[in-house]
């Protein structure tokens, strides 16, 4: 097999472009597309042909659906079972299957189920201020933000583990069904004609088909290679971000809001201030992965499933970190304490809608 360093450049028809993934000898790549440096980055999508001057077959391969598993065409072990959305309704339909073996089917449950209690989070925060019959209830407010910030935390791990775990060769990815004892095609044959171009051949012409040796999960890498990919650096931002965040989840118990509510330095300290940084760090996150499915960094994609993820995302963000900006004065002004409360309410749905577009995306091959 025909493998090319994570950080030489590759050149073909003349242009110059970084390469890390395994190809097998018989296909090249040309056209690679990056919004941003090419110099740093890996491309985020290009075109996979054949070396063949008789063959036009091409494929285009990107790198958000490689580590999304959305080249997975069969549910391992059930080859009668496609992953293929032919319509909006089948798609739907896959919704209701519980692809345990895919890690991003579990970072976008994990993100969904977060979400739902965000909104619920959004409710209770919000409620009182249009129905003055509603308690302030600040046990509730204070539980959900705590198990909504913790499922986001969770959520975020899986994003890294899935982003390590991409899968080296250049095919569409294989997901977690390995280190759960799933056999695959060997990866020589697992980018063929027919997953190339949807040919009838199902590898590449003189190779045999054979087991692909189990590839080692991967719980934690310092490898560099991942800092020149647009999908890992969007997940690492996440984790970071949801990690600050976390601590106003935590601060937000009601045993310990109690105790810092009139401790206006504590409370802007380690309530306010995570909401700010930690916000932020997921609109970072969401301009990762809108910027992953572009072309140009200023011409948007809003086509792209992928980056109607990362726009909601984006919204989703600004709602909660101008909850955090808000909250400073919301002591001491009913206006802000208003607009704070609101901003959770249509973050937590928009963070729900991005999370649902992420979880079709999850079980539904290109």
């Amino acid at each position: 097999m025909e493998k090319s360093s994570q950080s030489v450049a590759v050149t073909e028809n003349g242009t110059e472009h970084r390469w890390h993934y395994d190809l097998d000898p018989s296909l090249t790549t040309h056209s690679p597309n990056n919004p941003f440096s090419a110099q740093f980055l890996h491309p985020t999508s290009l075109v996979i042909a054949r070396k063949d001057p008789n063959s036009d077959e091409e494929f285009l391969w990107n790198s958000r659906d490689h580590r999304k598993n959305r080249h997975v065409k069969y549910t391992p072990n059930q080859d009668n079972k496609s992953r293929h959305g032919s319509s909006l309704l089948v798609g739907l339909g896959h919704m209701f299957r519980i692809e345990y073996w895919n890690v991003s089917w579990w970072v976008a449950m994990s993100f969904t189920l977060g979400s739902v209690v965000w909104v619920i989070n959004g409710f209770y925060s919000f409620l009182p201020f249009v129905d003055a019959s509603v308690a302030d209830s600040i046990s509730a407010i204070g539980w959900s933000a705590w198990i909504g910030a913790t499922v986001f935390e969770f959520g975020s791990i899986l994003g890294m583990l899935e982003a390590w775990n991409r899968g080296d060769t250049a095919n569409f990815g294989w997901g977690v069904q390995n280190a759960l004892g799933y056999d695959s095609s060997d990866a020589e044959t697992s980018l063929g004609v027919n997953d190339a171009a949807d040919s009838s051949s199902g590898s590449v012409p003189g190779k045999e088909e054979k087991s692909k040796p189990k590839r080692k999960w991967i719980w934690f890498s310092t490898d560099p290679k991942y800092w020149h990919e647009m999908g890992f650096l969007a997940a690492f931002a996440q984790f970071w971000a949801a990690t600050i965040f976390w601590i106003s989840g935590f601060t937000a118990l009601p045993s310990i809001q109690n105790t810092i509510m009139t401790e206006t330095g504590v409370l802007d300290g380690v309530f306010w201030t995570p909401q700010v940084i930690g916000g932020t760090g997921f609109i970072i996150s969401a301009t990762f992965i809108m910027l992953e499915t572009q072309k140009k960094w200023y011409i948007l994609n809003p086509m792209s499933l992928g980056w109607q993820v990362g726009v909601w995302n984006f919204i989703g963000a600004i709602g909660f970190m101008l909850c955090g900006a808000l909250g400073y004065a919301a002591q001491v002004s009913t206006k802000a304490s208003y607009q704070s409360s609101l901003c959770t309410f249509w973050g937590g749905w928009a963070f729900l809608i991005g999370s649902v577009l992420q979880w079709y995306e999850a079980v539904n091959s290109v």
